[in-house]
């Protein structure tokens, strides 16, 4: 009787020990994960909600400039700084008018416009408008030019240009003269350069 009273006691005091133990562990497993702050680690592979705030926020850096004028904004609002289409004045009404501007672009390096004047013929003067990102340049010659000349696009920043004009005893319907320039967009100087060549007596 005595023993099995013993054994009982025993039994009562390793419950109460182990009790103890659970109830008062301080292991840091056992701490809650709704803890941990910003400053903490993440795990591998995971972002720590002050990061994926930041990064949910942030603002892309612009790719390019573009002008907000549309080309017939860009050509009204800059026609009138492109010399006269006969410099002696021999025409004094003559009157600049754009062939097309679908060639202007404004996120473009380098785009144009072609002009030519109101109620022109094949050889009447044309010019060309030039923009930077929609910005007006110039125009490619000093004064304009006979006949329309032919334009195609190299590259973002550069355009080609085909003169035409008439060789001594040709006709207008007949001119065979050519001469290609080409306008690059020159980022450290900001301006237009110019490469090859321009019809007798223009540049």
């Amino acid at each position: 009787m005595h023993r099995t009273r013993t054994v009982t006691a025993a039994a009562a005091l390793l419950v109460l020990s182990l009790g103890g133990l659970t109830g008062c562990s301080s292991s840091p497993a056992a701490q809650p994960k709704s803890h941990m702050t910003a400053s903490d680690t993440p795990a591998p592979g995971s972002q720590s909600p002050a990061a994926t705030t930041a990064a949910s926020s942030a603002t892309p850096e612009p790719s390019g400039s573009c002008a907000n004028t549309s080309a017939e904004q860009a050509v009204n609002e800059n026609i009138d700084k492109v010399g006269p289409a006969f410099p002696k004045g021999n025409v004094p009404d003559a009157e600049w008018v754009a062939i097309d501007t679908e060639t202007y672009d404004p996120c473009a390096d380098l785009s144009w416009v072609t002009l030519t004047i109101r109620r022109g013929t094949a050889s009447s003067p044309s010019q060309q408008m030039l923009f930077h990102d929609g910005e007006y340049l110039g125009t490619t010659t000093k004064e304009g030019i006979a006949f329309s000349p032919a334009t195609v696009r190299l590259s973002d920043s550069a355009i080609q240009v085909t003169y035409r004009w008439a060789k001594e005893g040709e006709s207008n319907a007949g001119a065979s003269g050519r001469a290609v320039s080409t306008y690059s967009w020159n980022p450290n100087t900001e301006s237009v350069d110019h490469a090859g060549e321009w019809p007798p007596g223009i540049g």
